[in-house]
C-alpha cells in the first residue's frame, strides 16, 4: 500500500496516574475476582516492542479503570502487512485510546485521510455546544437533521444546513481549538475535510465519554444519537463486538475523484465493567463500498478481539439485505431487484443521494 506502515503504543497522562500504582496494589485482587469470563484490562507479553511515550498533552481524559500493565502490540507489522495483502492499493490508517489501561495505539498514525461522513460526529458536538453554552435544548428542527445526518448519514440539507448553522469550516476550526484537535483541515465541503484517525478519536472520546467542552447531558444526548445509527450503517466500531458490550459510532462512505471509495469508522466502546475505548479507522483508494467496509471491518475487528473478552454477538447489521447495483441505477430499479420494497425508503435508508452512487452498497432492513 501507499505510504509508510506504522505501529505506535502511547500512554495517555493523567492526574491519576501518579497514584495508580498504589490503588493497584490495593484493586488487585478485586479485578482478579471479577466475574466469571471477565478478564482485566489486556496487557503486554515482556515481548511487546510498542512504544509507550510521553503524551503530546492535549485533551485527554481520566483513566476510568487502573492500568494493569503494558501496553499490548496491538499493530505489529505481521498485522499491518496482511492488511495490505488483503486489500492492496487501499490506504488505512487507525487511532485507538483505550481509557481502561491510558494506552494509545495508532496504526498508520501520520497518514492524512479525507473523513467522509466521519466528520458529521464533529457537526453534531458543534450543535450539541451551542447550544448548551446558549442555554436551550435541542430544537426540533435541529433534531430533525440531527436525524437524518446521524442515523441515515444524508448530507443534503441536513448535514449542509447543519454545517453552516455552526459556521462552516471557520466554525470547525474553532471547535478544534475547543477540543484539542491539531492536525485537521476544514474546506466548504466538509465530507471532504482532511484529517487523522488521531483527530477523529481525540473528538470521539470527548463527545461520547466527556472530558471536554460538552457537559453531562450533551454527552448523554451525543451517544443516544450515535447509537442510533440505522442498521444498515451500524457497520465499523461493531466488528466482533461480544454481546455484553455496547457502542455508539459514525461511519463515512462516499467515492471521491482521486481517492476512490472512502470509508471510515469513529466511535467508543463501553465493556460491562464501566470502561470504554474510542476507535477511528479511516480508510480510501477502495475500489467499492463494500470492499471498504471489508478493509475497516478487518482492522476494528482486530482491535475489538485484542481488547474485549468473549465471543462475537451477531449484529443487526449482520441481518441486512445489500446488493451492488449497476452503474446508472435508480432506487425504483433497485427497489425492485430486492424484491419490490418500498423505494421512498431505500432511498432514506442509503444516504439519500438522488441515485444510487457508483459502486455503493445498497441495503434494505
Amino acid at each position: 500500500m501507499p505510504g509508510t506502515q506504522q505501529s505506535d503504543t502511547r500512554w495517555i497522562p493523567t492526574p491519576l496516574a501518579s497514584g495508580a500504582v498504589l490503588v493497584a496494589l490495593a484493586l488487585i485482587c478485586t479485578i482478579a475476582l471479577g466475574p466469571s469470563g471477565a478478564r482485566a484490562a489486556p496487557t503486554g507479553s515482556p515481548e511487546s516492542t510498542d512504544r509507550i511515550d510521553s503524551s503530546d498533552g492535549r485533551a485527554t481524559l481520566p483513566l476510568r479503570h487502573i492500568p494493569g500493565g503494558r501496553c499490548i502490540g496491538l499493530f505489529n507489522k505481521a498485522f499491518t502487512d496482511e492488511v495490505a495483502a488483503a486489500h492492496p492499493g487501499a490506504r488505512f490508517t487507525a487511532a485507538v485510546h483505550d481509557h481502561r489501561t491510558g494506552c494509545r495505539y495508532k496504526l498508520n498514525g501520520d497518514l492524512e485521510i479525507t473523513t467522509a461522513s466521519v466528520i458529521k460526529a464533529q457537526v453534531l458536538a458543534g450543535v450539541l455546544l451551542a447550544a448548551q453554552e446558549a442555554g436551550r435544548p435541542i430544537s426540533q428542527s435541529e433534531a430533525a437533521d440531527i436525524e437524518l445526518m446521524m442515523h441515515y448519514s444524508h448530507n443534503r440539507p441536513p448535514t449542509s444546513r447543519l454545517y453552516l448553522q455552526i459556521g462552516s469550516a471557520a466554525g470547525m476550526e474553532e471547535l478544534d481549538q475547543r477540543f484539542g484537535i491539531a492536525g485537521t483541515s476544514h474546506t466548504a465541503w466538509y465530507g471532504r475535510t482532511l484529517s487523522t484517525a488521531e483527530d477523529r478519536t481525540r473528538l470521539v472520546e470527548q463527545i461520547l465519554i466527556g472530558g471536554g467542552p460538552l457537559d453531562e447531558e450533551s454527552v448523554q444526548a451525543a451517544w443516544q444519537w450515535m447509537s442510533g445509527v440505522s442498521a444498515a450503517q451500524s457497520w465499523g466500531v461493531t466488528a466482533g463486538l461480544p454481546d455484553t458490550y455496547e457502542a455508539a459510532l459514525k461511519n463515512g462512505f462516499y467515492p471521491m475523484s482521486g481517492a476512490g471509495w472512502r470509508l471510515g469508522t469513529t466511535g467508543v466502546v463501553r465493556d460491562p465493567f464501566g470502561g470504554s475505548f474510542a476507535v477511528t479507522v479511516m480508510t480510501d483508494n477502495n475500489p467499492s463500498e463494500s470492499s471498504g467496509i471489508a478493509l475497516v471491518e478487518m482492522i476494528t475487528r482486530h482491535i475489538n478481539s485484542a481488547l474485549t473478552s468473549g465471543p462475537p454477538a451477531e449484529r443487526a447489521t449482520d441481518g441486512v439485505e445489500c446488493v451492488e447495483p449497476p452503474r446508472e441505477s435508480s432506487w425504483s430499479s433497485v427497489a425492485e431487484t430486492l424484491g419490490g420494497v418500498d423505494a421512498a425508503r431505500l432511498r432514506l435508508l442509503n444516504g439519500g443521494e438522488a441515485a444510487p452512487l457508483p459502486g455503493q452498497r445498497v441495503c434494505w432492513a
